[in-house]
Formats: C-alpha cells, sequence, structure tokens
C-alpha cells in the first residue's frame, strides 16, 4: 500500500468512526472507561494522603483492581454467550458507572482494597464487552475500527486525567467529581442507546454447561503479548510523572509532559493503526511496536535530561499504540472457543498486566530504584516481540 493509500484508508477510518452510527457507539464506550478510569487516577495522591496510606499500604489496595479484574475471566465468555452484543454493553456499563465512585469513599486500606475489586470485576466486564462489540462491528458492516476505538480510549484517558487536575484545583469533593463524571457517562450511553441496542450479534458455537472456557495454546500467546504490553502502558500512566520529577528533577509542567507525549502518540499510533495493520500486515505490526516500545523505554531509562525521558515516553506510546488493538482482532479470529470468550481471555489478561502495573513497579522501585522498575517493562516488551514471532495467531487475518 502506497503512502497516498495509507492516507486515504486512515481518513476513511476516521470518517467510518465519526459517521457510521454503530462504530460511533462503540468508540464512544472506550472513551466512557478511559475518561472514568483517568479521572480516578488524576485523583490517586489526593486518596493516598486522605487515607493516610504508605506507598506500600497504596499498592495493596491498588491489587484490588486485578484481584476483581481476574475474579471476572472465568465468567466473561459465560455471559456472553447469554447476552446479545447490546445487552452486554448496556449491563456492564451501568455497572462500571454505579461502581465507579465507591472508592472515594474508602475508610482505610482494605476497604479501599474491596472496593476497588468491585471497580476492577466491572471494568474488565466493559473492557470485554465492548471490545467483543468492535469486533462485531467490524465483522458485520466489513469496516476496520478496532484500532480506531483504542484511539478513543487514549482519547478519553487524557481528557479524565487532565480534567481532574482543573476540577481538584477548584475544590470539588473527590466524591463529587466522581459521581458526576459516572452520571454524565450514563447520559451519554443512553444517547447511544438506540444504536447499542441493535450492535451485529457476535459468532457463537452452542452453549456449553460450564462457564470456564480453557484457552488454546495460541490464544494464550496473545494474551502473554497483551499482559507485557499493557503492563508498559500502566507503568508509564503511573510511574512516568515520578520518574521525571524525583529522578530527573523535572519541574511539575515537565514531569506531566511524559504522559502527555505518551498518550497523544498512542492516540495517534491508534487512528492510524488498522491502515499500517493492512498495509504491512498483523505479525509486523506488533514485533515492530513491542520493539519500538522497548527501544522507547531503553532511551527513558538512560536519559539523563528530562527531555529525553520524554521523547523515550513518546517513543513507547508510538510503539505500543497498535499492539493490543491488533490482539484483539486476532483473538476474534482464533479457530478454537467462542469469539466473545477468546476476547475475555485477551482482554482480562490486559486489564491484569495495566492495573498490576502500579504496585509492581512500585515494590521493585522500593528496593532497587525506579529504573529498575522500568527495566522490567523493557525485558516484558522485547518479550512479546519473540512470542509475536513465533506465534501463528498474530499472522491471522
Amino acid at each position: 500500500m502506497s503512502r497516498p493509500e495509507l492516507k486515504k484508508h486512515m481518513i476513511r477510518t476516521i470518517r467510518t468512526l465519526a459517521f457510521h452510527t454503530p462504530s460511533l457507539s462503540v468508540g464512544m464506550t472506550f472513551f466512557t472507561l478511559s475518561l472514568l478510569f483517568g479521572s480516578w487516577l488524576g485523583r490517586l495522591p489526593e486518596v493516598q494522603l486522605a487515607l493516610s496510606l504508605s506507598e506500600g499500604q497504596l499498592g495493596f489496595a491498588l491489587l484490588g483492581l486485578p484481584v476483581g479484574a481476574l475474579i471476572m475471566m472465568p465468567l466473561s465468555g459465560w455471559l456472553g454467550r447469554r447476552l446479545s452484543t447490546g445487552q452486554a454493553m448496556t449491563f456492564s456499563t451501568l455497572l462500571f458507572c454505579s461502581l465507579f465512585p465507591l472508592p472515594a469513599f474508602a475508610q482505610g486500606a482494605w476497604g479501599l482494597f474491596f472496593l476497588l475489586s468491585l471497580v476492577g470485576l466491572s471494568n474488565s466486564f466493559m473492557n470485554i464487552s465492548m471490545n467483543a462489540a468492535a469486533a462485531a462491528v467490524e465483522r458485520e458492516y466489513s469496516v476496520a475500527i478496532m484500532s480506531a476505538c483504542h484511539g478513543m480510549f487514549s482519547l478519553g484517558a487524557m481528557l479524565g486525567a487532565g480534567s481532574s487536575g482543573l476540577i481538584a484545583s477548584m475544590g470539588v469533593p473527590l466524591q463529587a467529581h466522581l459521581i458526576g463524571v459516572s452520571i454524565l457517562m450514563v447520559g451519554l450511553h443512553f444517547y447511544f442507546r438506540a444504536a447499542i441496542r441493535h450492535l451485529p450479534a457476535q459468532p457463537s458455537g452452542p452453549l456449553k454447561k460450564q462457564a470456564f472456557e480453557w484457552p488454546s495454546g495460541a490464544l494464550l500467546g496473545l494474551a502473554f503479548i497483551g499482559f507485557c504490553i499493557m503492563i508498559g502502558e500502566g507503568a508509564v500512566a503511573d510511574w512516568g510523572a515520578i520518574y521525571l520529577r524525583q529522578d530527573l528533577g523535572a519541574d511539575p509542567f515537565l514531569a506531566s509532559m511524559g504522559y502527555a507525549g505518551f498518550s497523544l502518540s498512542m492516540a495517534m499510533g491508534r487512528f492510524a493503526g488498522d491502515s499500517l495493520s493492512l498495509a504491512l500486515g498483523n505479525r509486523r505490526v506488533i514485533i515492530g511496536g513491542s520493539l519500538i516500545g522497548a527501544l522507547g523505554v531503553l532511551l527513558a531509562i538512560l536519559a539523563d535530561m528530562p527531555i529525553l525521558a520524554i521523547v523515550g515516553f513518546t517513543v513507547v506510546g508510538i510503539g505500543f499504540s497498535s499492539v493490543v488493538p491488533l490482539l484483539f482482532g486476532a483473538a476474534s479470529r482464533v479457530p478454537t472457543g467462542s469469539v466473545g470468550g477468546n476476547i475475555a481471555t485477551v482482554a482480562t489478561s490486559g486489564v491484569i498486566g495495566f492495573l498490576i502495573a502500579p504496585p509492581l513497579i512500585g515494590m521493585v522501585s522500593e528496593h532497587f530504584g525506579l529504573r529498575s522498575g522500568l527495566l522490567i517493562v523493557l525485558c516484558l516488551a522485547v518479550a512479546a516481540g519473540v512470542v509475536a514471532f513465533r506465534s501463528t495467531a498474530t499472522a491471522r487475518s
């Protein structure tokens, strides 16, 4: 595919997302999840201060998110076969929006752990439902929107995290903030309710009695890649600014630019991801993206000034941007298992990776320094590229 054709296809993808109502309704669901989660991340230091939690106690409480996601994993395929695409989207969105404000009312580390586990469970269910919906829309209407939908996720995270700082500076209490954005996102969902109700069904086999589906080797490979890449995304989101501030002496503005550069390049890469996949093939994009991300992490680790680390984090975003969306598409084409169950496996592994990154990097950094914590991200990104090279599932289209 030539460069003009690539540009034309990217513009066509964005137009599809903007003007094709089923695609837009799914994209806005991605936006909803990330905007809410970004709003929480932006005020996490305030939660730590209000509850007087040490880094270790906060790390323990944050483990509630991946624990909840892990609990959801064996149930998601079973639920996906019993709910229509639209029903799963609506149920999971309303459940997540209802539970999302609860951690703001926690009274201690254990209480925060429990409430975050509920949020993690609903987060995982919503993540699985919306990715399955994107795959169903692609299959039904012969459009490529998966990467663009994940671009909407990146935009939502940027807006959520950015606005939370402004809202906090206005003196809005945390509880009121989280309740308010949840209500707004429920309203957004019902605005698209008619389109969501008529989303195409996912292809599936006959119902099985057991709730748990043991994944195939090919699917486990995709799940491992997603886990590695999402640990990297979570590490940059939660520790990038701290690394710039504490290790490299950046001022608050420069420290915020690390995540801003990462998020911007993620969004741009994801909007171009479907076109790159058509031009280069899934496997090349996944392998190349993993290795480019690893180079970006290496640059950030070796940086002796903030600007170099910011460039490194931006390169990480460029590399990682299209990997996870392509994994969901590949999972939907694995010949064994149901589409919903396969996507659930990859989505849950990715959610666990993203949510376990903050406590994992934090525990390593407490003993060996933050550069050593980021070295884990580098090694996992290389491992993801190696597994993608050896996997047959990444080559399916």
